[in-house]
């Protein structure tokens, strides 16, 4: 339960950073990480076998350590597997939460641009 927990976090955190940096293309960049996560992740097929672009990513992104713990806690396994996955996806909340924090801090800064934006037509 803890470990689903956290996965949502980090997920969430992720998530909320990129819709809160970068507005309606963070948006589009959170569903084309979904996708790369659920390729890369080596839940749906043994790594092996997947395009070598999906190996690169699959030690960087969440979901690879998600899914690892999940398989542990199912099926049994190392706990040192399931202690760095929590590590790594509370990790990934944790930074991601501190660059959201950064980030509305930044927004919070009044600029002239941000006085008088742009006018479109």
């Amino acid at each position: 339960m803890l470990l689903l927990a956290v996965g949502a976090a980090s997920f969430v955190a992720i998530d909320h950073f990129l819709r809160t940096a970068l507005g309606v293309p963070g948006d589009i960049l959170s569903l084309v990480l979904l996708i790369l996560q659920l390729t890369s992740s080596g839940g749906l097929y043994p790594m092996p076998t997947t395009p070598g672009i999906f190996q690169t990513l699959n030690p960087i992104l969440p979901m690879t350590y998600l899914i690892d713990g999940l398989r542990v806690t199912i099926s049994g396994g190392l706990m040192s597997h399931l202690v760095r996955d929590l590590g790594v996806l509370a990790g990934f909340a944790a930074l991601f939460l501190a660059l959201t924090s950064l980030t509305i801090r930044r927004q919070r800064v009044w600029t002239i641009s941000r006085l008088h934006p742009e006018v479109e037509l």
